[in-house]
């Protein structure tokens, strides 16, 4: 099973992160529903660049400001993901400190901050993650967990999972530890897979 598995779109907006990591200031805005692969691209551009990926809420500016302090500018580059929790007070710091590093945050939406004009300035790019094509979900499959669906499987998994990819794989590991168990058409476990994990309605 691949770790990380090439998606067109992702792809391109790591290549994309590569380029601009030059600048070594400023704003990268990443964008995408729940599962479309934010974290993922996050992780990997960490580790191609030996940097930090932040998950972590902070609860205020202060403690925001003494995690910064504490890195002492030694990296200048900082992944945030899942931002939008975030408080107005603690993108500000962040539009500040972009001042010093390159910044990129990640979250569900466009958020209105990012729309002001004193935020504006700082952004650099903005990437907005777009929903897998069916082909792009057959590949992802097939790469990822070894599994070729036919066009009946590809339908059912591509219309219950609505391009969340962590429902992919949630769906798609249950699928493959009850085929081991129960000896029924594959359409079948693959239907009890989505009772079992909550997609069915």
């Amino acid at each position: 099973m691949s770790e990380f598995v090439c998606i067109k779109n992702q792809e391109q907006i790591l290549k994309r992160l590569n380029e601009l990591s030059v600048a070594k200031k400023g704003l990268i805005c990443l964008y995408g529903k729940s599962g479309s692969g934010k974290s993922v691209i996050l992780e990997r551009f960490a580790r191609q660049k030996n940097t930090l990926k932040i998950t972590e809420i902070f609860k205020d500016k202060e403690q925001l400001k003494d995690f910064l302090s504490a890195l002492k500018l030694e990296k200048s580059m900082l992944l945030f993901d899942e931002v939008g929790l975030y408080g107005e007070d603690l993108f500000e710091l962040l539009r500040l400190y972009s001042d010093e590093a390159l910044i990129i945050l990640s979250s569900h939406k466009k958020l209105k901050i990012f729309t002001k004009e004193h935020f504006k300035s700082r952004i650099l790019v903005e990437f907005e993650l777009k929903n897998l094509e069916k082909k792009e979900l057959f590949d992802y499959v097939k790469e990822k967990h070894g599994i070729e669906l036919d066009q009946k499987e590809l339908q059912f998994v591509f219309k219950i999972c609505k391009h969340n990819l962590r429902n992919v794989d949630k769906l798609l590991k249950s699928f493959k530890e009850l085929q081991a168990f129960l000896d029924k058409k594959r359409f079948y476990i693959l239907r009890l897979s989505a009772l079992e994990n909550h997609l069915l309605g």
